[in-house]
């Protein structure tokens, strides 16, 4: 009798699952954006708020310069300049919101803020101090439309601003801002700005920067600089200016970090969006331009002597 062989059964063996692993979503980390500071340290958008808004509380003759100007008086004790249209060639109220902005958004803090503003007719030839000759330049001169407004602008007027012009063309200060020049102590935030300041006058091309005061500290003799009047800058013929202010801009060798960063950052959309509505194409296309030459002329020095010393400031 043969034996009874029982099956041999093999065991069922389970397969092996990997389990599951859901990726781990990496944090989205914003980039950080360094705030642009104010002017002198300040917040401009109160003082805008202030200077497009605000009805003034009075208003009255500026009777420096040969422009037409008034003094705006505000509630909150402030006050501004305005600068109505006018035919004066050298006045254009553009000009100077035009280099508060680029100004601003390169990260230089010592141009006033202004801002386009409107206004009537009576409050201009009721001023306080309007004599019977300037009221008939405000007929002659005064670009008023068809309801008897005008369009200019509102700058702030910095209080305690210093009368005589601490700063002037032929000074030491040109070494400051050269390689290797000695910076004397307590003047580096001095150095720092004027190296902003050979380059604004550069991109707006303000030819007029060293006629006059237009350099001032503002509070005391160790103040901060303000850089005022810049209304005759975006001159729409400004390659035949390049000689008064392009040699000045040449000889300058250090810059501040972050405003060479946002330079470049500043394209042609950026640019066209920052200014569209107060310069027109050919005062664009001659910006992007001077733009261009500016980075060029920078570039140059940084393959000729190195970030640690063209990139001084910062």
């Amino acid at each position: 009798m043969e034996p009874v062989v029982e099956p041999v059964v093999e065991p069922v063996v389970e397969p092996v699952v990997e389990p599951v692993v859901e990726p781990v979503a990496e944090p989205i980390v914003e980039p950080v954006v360094e705030p642009v500071p104010g002017f002198l340290g300040g917040d401009d958008e109160a003082l805008l708020r202030v200077l497009c808004d605000d009805a003034p509380t009075r208003w009255a003759r500026n009777a420096r310069g040969t422009t037409l100007s008034f003094r705006m008086y505000f509630e909150d004790g402030s006050s501004a300049l305005f600068k109505p249209s006018q035919l004066l060639s050298h006045s254009r109220w553009e000009a100077e919101v035009a280099a508060y902005r680029l100004s601003r958004t390169l990260g230089m803090n010592h141009v006033p803020p202004s801002c386009p503003r409107r206004a009537a007719r009576e409050d201009l030839v009721g001023a306080e101090g309007v004599t019977a000759e300037f009221r008939a330049r405000l007929t002659e001169e005064v670009q008023y439309d068809s309801d008897g407004m005008v369009y200019g602008m509102a700058m702030y007027w910095v209080p305690g601003l210093r009368e005589e012009p601490e700063i002037r063309s032929g000074g030491d200060w040109r070494w400051w801002i050269a390689k290797g020049g000695h910076i004397p102590e307590g003047h580096e935030a001095d150095a720092a700005a004027l190296s902003d300041l050979v380059l604004l006058d550069w991109l707006t091309v303000n030819s007029d920067r060293w006629s006059g005061q237009q350099i001032r500290r503002a509070g005391s003799a160790d103040g901060p600089l303000v850089f005022i009047d810049n209304a005759a800058g975006f001159s729409p013929s400004w390659e035949g200016l390049t000689g008064a202010v392009w040699p000045v801009f040449y000889k300058a060798q250090r810059f501040r970090a972050s405003v060479v960063e946002r330079l470049r950052a500043l394209d042609d959309g950026a640019l066209d969006e920052l200014l569209g509505d107060v310069l027109d194409v050919d005062q664009l296309d001659g910006l992007r331009e001077r733009r261009d030459r500016a980075l060029r002329r920078i570039d140059e020095l940084l393959e000729e002597f190195g970030g640690d010393s063209v990139l001084y400031f910062e």
